[in-house]
């Protein structure tokens, strides 16, 4: 039998209509002021028990991949019940598919359980089924039988059964929305708080040796970034200049990136010789992150007094080193990217002295990857011919910085940032 429509519950009987009416409100009053979708779920088949006067009851939901899963089973004690609990196919079906309420006392289908075969073959077993209809669809069904010596439904209690499908529809609508609100508001809690270790992590108050002069910053596309920069002091009064970035981006690369920096800054203390530290770094990259993760790192010594520099170049794109007569000069890989070969060799280069009027810029991809919305990239060639024209102006490195910067937004022209981006500008003076 089917019910005429959700809501057709008023007999024009005035005492059952007003029972009826206090019966649905009341579960209005009970389902939306509880907390916990699974709390909501199991007060509502407790309810569509107690309603019906059935001996147990079950809702099922339409999971991701469209099937119908028992999420609560109760008995009229309001005691769980096992959700491989045997229910009419039959039933269950027809109302997943039509969409209709059904009534019947064909159970001859029924599955996955315990009914016992006594019950079954004397077809003692009186059934209610109804969607659970949102918006133009179904969320799943609600269920409740007994046997016919407890129980047998009617077409009215059928009526009002449908009824308070369509209330607990709504409510587990509503549940699912807050639960998920819920859930959002707690990763963005706990993002925020990353961020802010992430960016105690990253230098506040760069270093500013003698006769140099310089500038960074970090620019996020998520809350965190697998993307770092450094100047560390170490040493003799050497500076290590540093800029990683760890493939993808978001917590997983920040937190590699986090680890990278703890165990860079205790190798520097203990062993501050650039090739130990790197392939150090790049063990310990390869035994414990995951499989398709790697990090491209920049290690360079500058030592203040003499203006000499050398560096380890683990994969990175090239640092730019602009000349006094306003060539640009690209340094060289010595490795390999971190992280994937555990037998990888990393080289230092040649040392070498750098003049007042050079610049060097270490950045990550995000720059020269970053895209406008006509589908162009800014390119190398671009940031190549911003940094020359910021450096031939003879203004500060935090300006140089801002500059380079400055031009990027400008292409990008609003387009959301799909990388991180960080650069570390150095003046010699």
């Amino acid at each position: 039998m089917t019910a005429t429509t959700q809501w057709d519950f008023l007999t024009g009987d005035a005492e059952k209509d007003s029972r009826n009416v206090q019966i649905l409100l009341g579960a209005v009053e009970e389902l939306y002021g509880l907390r916990t979708l699974e709390e909501l779920m199991e007060s509502a088949v407790d309810r569509a028990i107690r309603i019906t006067g059935a001996e147990r009851g079950m809702l099922l939901l339409i999971d991701a991949a469209g099937e119908l899963k028992t999420q609560v089973a109760r008995s009229a004690e309001r005691e769980d019940l096992p959700l491989d609990t045997r229910y009419s196919g039959t039933v269950v079906n027809k109302v997943s598919t039509s969409g209709e309420a059904s009534l019947t006392m064909d159970t001859a289908d029924a599955h996955t359980g315990s009914l016992s075969d006594s019950i079954l073959a004397m077809r003692l077993l009186s059934v209610m089924g109804v969607p659970l209809p949102i918006k133009g669809r179904s969320l799943g069904v609600l269920y409740v039988d007994s046997t016919a010596k407890v129980k047998e439904f009617t077409t009215s209690e059928l009526s009002v059964f449908q009824a308070l499908g369509g209330l607990i529809a709504l409510a587990v609508e509503n549940g699912r929305l807050l639960a998920r609100k819920a859930e959002q508001e707690r990763i963005k809690r706990e993002l925020r708080v990353a961020q802010q270790i992430q960016e105690r992590l990253l230098p506040s108050d760069l270093a500013q040796p003698e006769g140099f002069d310089l500038a960074g910053t970090n620019w996020p596309c998520d809350e965190t970034s697998g993307d770092y920069f450094d100047v560390i002091p170490y040493g003799d009064g050497r500076l290590a200049l540093v800029v990683g970035d760890v493939s993808g981006h978001g917590l997983g690369p920040a937190l590699i990136m986090a680890s990278t920096r703890a165990l860079l800054h205790s190798s520097l203390v203990t062993r501050p010789d650039l090739e130990d530290v790197v392939n150090t770094i790049n063990v310990y990259l390869e035994r414990d992150i995951p499989a398709n993760a790697f990090m491209s790192f920049f290690l360079g010594s500058l030592d203040p007094a003499t203006r000499s520099f050398e560096y380890v170049s683990a994969g990175h794109n090239p640092p730019l080193l602009s000349g006094t007569d306003g060539s640009i000069e690209e340094l060289e890989r010595t490795g390999p990217v971190l992280g994937v070969l555990p037998e990888a060799s990393y080289t230092v280069s040649a040392p070498r002295t750098l003049a007042a009027g050079n610049t060097l810029m270490l950045y990550t991809d995000g720059i020269f990857e970053a895209g406008n919305g006509k589908g162009e990239m800014y390119g190398e060639e671009r940031l190549q011919a911003s940094f020359a024209a910021h450096c031939a102006a003879g203004i500060p490195a935090s300006a140089i910085l801002d500059g380079v910067l400055a031009d990027l937004t400008a292409f990008v022209d609003g387009e959301p940032f799909d990388d991180d981006v960080t650069c570390l500008i150095v003046r010699v003076l």
